[in-house]
């Protein structure tokens, strides 16, 4: 699993909420075939059904059923149903302290929910609407359509958290380092930073807050079409220092051209003229572009276009950029730098991620073990 992905012991809980709740979720025809027994761990029974309503809520309804998905699902529901059997055996079992908690979260999501959705009106928010109404009647949308009640929800969540509640317990002595927490932040800031828009899927712990960007325009001077495809096609068939050779001797062609046009834009400062006059780039005629190319580090752009509109700052024109397509002249018309937090203030938010973390690796050796002490019978055959 991703180091990076945070929340995965919270995400696996959550799941398990999901896939033992019940839900009637898939209606089949045959009602039987819901009811055949797939599995035993320790003498308890994981039906059919189960398994079709977990391949629901993570794949959607397909035309034909994966069998190997659903052996994996299958796998899930095992360890699942050994977590459940151990928290019992352990006595955390659901009682009405635990049933005013999962109350007061629901609540609080509902609350969360109005909120939003207030936030989304804006300005234009209608002063007599009933937001806490609204979110409700999301929610009781949500139910109908997934097949389910609050009440059930409800009971479901309550579930969760003695299980939750079970798990804190055996993995309350795990801790995280500030060691740890300094590398995980130097490493995010690293990766965030060269990888920016790829960040929000990926980084647990927003870091860097404002990715650096520039606003370039630039003057091609072309390489023939012909020399530009022959390079791309060595390219495509992994002959990097063959490429590279020919694009060398092709660019000698138009070397001089290019350096005409460079002295050029140290006399005449109007660069949009100079871009008129000399440019090739079908890109800079363009009306979307017609401000330039906004970029961030990781932008789909040609490398060592990328890499030297990064190294100038606003205002600057660069020297003689070689790429696939000919030699570029670069000019920044805007430009800004990471804004990033500092480790202090997301110190917390890191040992939190870092202690799930370890916590789903724990999790993971327990049912490994539990698997082994287990009666298990299984039988794919069925599915």
């Amino acid at each position: 699993m991703n180091n990076r992905k945070s929340m995965v012991f919270i995400a696996l809980l959550t799941a398990l909420v999901l896939l033992l709740s019940g839900c009637d979720l898939i209606r089949v025809n045959e009602e039987k075939d819901r009811k055949i027994v797939v599995a035993r761990v320790n003498g308890e029974e994981i039906l059919k059904g189960e398994v079709l309503d977990a391949y629901l809520i993570n794949y959607g309804e397909p035309e034909e059923y994966n069998k190997e998905i659903m052996a994996d699902i299958l796998d899930s529901l095992i360890d699942e149903k050994l977590l459940k059997q151990k928290s019992t055996a352990a006595g955390y079992v659901v009682n009405d302290d635990i049933r005013d908690r999962a109350k007061q979260e629901y609540e609080q999501a509902l609350e969360d929910r109005a909120n939003m959705l207030k936030e989304q009106a804006d300005e234009n928010a209608d002063p007599n609407t009933d937001y806490q109404k609204r979110a409700r009647d999301d929610m009781t949308e949500y139910f109908a359509a997934a097949g389910t009640t609050e009440e059930k929800y409800l009971d479901d969540s309550a579930e969760y958290i003695a299980i939750k509640d079970y798990l804190d317990e055996l993995m309350k002595d795990l801790v995280v380092s500030d060691i740890e927490i300094e590398e995980y932040y130097q490493d995010e800031l690293e990766s965030q930073s060269e990888y920016p828009s790829m960040a929000a899927y990926y980084s647990a712990v927003p870091i860097v807050t404002e990715p650096a960007m520039r606003r370039v325009k630039h003057i091609l001077i072309k390489l023939q079409d012909e020399d530009a495809q022959a390079v791309k096609a060595l390219r495509q068939e992994n002959k990097t220092e063959d490429a590279d050779k020919l694009r060398e001797e092709k660019l000698k062609a138009i070397e001089a051209e290019a350096e005409r046009v460079l002295d050029e834009t140290r006399t005449n400062k109007d660069f949009e003229s100079l871009i008129i006059k000399h440019g090739e780039d079908p890109g800079m005629e363009m009306e979307e572009n017609k401000d330039g190319y906004t970029m961030l580090r990781d932008a789909s752009m040609l490398e060592e276009f990328l890499e030297a509109s990064f190294e100038m700052e606003e205002g600057e024109i660069s020297g003689l950029v070689a790429t696939d397509a000919g030699y570029h002249i670069i000019k920044v018309y805007e430009a800004s730098e990471d804004i990033t937090v500092s480790l202090e203030d997301v110190k917390e938010d890191i040992r939190e991620v870092l202690l799930n973390n370890k916590k789903s690796g724990k999790i993971g050796e327990y049912i490994s073990e539990w698997l082994e002490e287990a009666e298990i019978k299984k039988y794919e055959k069925r599915l």
